[in-house]
């Protein structure tokens, strides 16, 4: 019975030593699964934050698509005019000195949308009506370029920025900046015309 007593109490040592660090892993544990808990709860409020963000986008992406199906027709004639244009064609207006305002309001346009060095803006009377000074000089310089064409017919037009286009409002919202103005003054400006109000 005494060696029975002696072997209760060292088992009973090693039961409190076992329940001590059954407690401790339980403490270690308890700690762990709240942490994973924050974690867990931080993950779902980004995955959350994520889906209505992609949600968003998604909705985006289908109304900018949808204003490029519309907007479509007018580039696919826009690049079907500057395709009929022809080397002789720009000569002819690199010849005009001093061509109609709405030549020059086209090839500004042309020059806004290559990101050329242009004069600063100042307002000026032409015909009756204010515009813009133009920059002529710097379209001449423009179209002496002999990958002129090439370069509008290979325009990355997905490198028109927001900026790009609130810098051409005002010229081609200007009342002189229209197809059959451009026909009328030069039948060579149409499809520059057309292709700067479709960019």
């Amino acid at each position: 019975v005494g060696k029975m007593k002696v072997e209760l109490a060292a088992s009973e040592i090693v039961l409190a030593e076992a329940v001590k660090k059954s407690a401790e892993l339980l403490k270690e544990i308890s700690v762990a699964t709240a942490a994973a808990e924050k974690v867990k709860a931080s993950a779902k409020v980004i995955a959350d934050a994520s889906n209505e963000k992609a949600t968003t986008v998604g909705a985006e992406k289908a109304e900018v698509e949808k204003d490029l199906e519309a907007a479509k027709p007018a580039l696919i004639e826009a690049e079907d005019a500057l395709k009929a244009i022809k080397p002789d064609d720009i000569k002819n207006l690199k010849a005009l000195k001093n061509p109609p305002v709405v030549i020059k309001i086209i090839f500004d346009g042309v020059l806004l949308l290559r990101r050329k060095t242009m004069l600063k803006c100042q307002m000026v009377e032409e015909k009756g009506t204010l515009c813009y000074k133009d920059n002529y000089a710097e379209s001449t310089k423009m179209m002496a370029e002999s990958t002129f064409l090439t370069d509008l017919q290979t325009f990355p037009k997905e490198a028109i920025t927001d900026e790009d286009c609130e810098l051409l409002e005002p010229y081609i919202t200007h009342t002189l900046f229209s197809v059959e103005a451009a026909a009328k003054a030069s039948g060579l400006a149409v499809g520059l015309c057309k292709w700067v109000k479709a960019m």
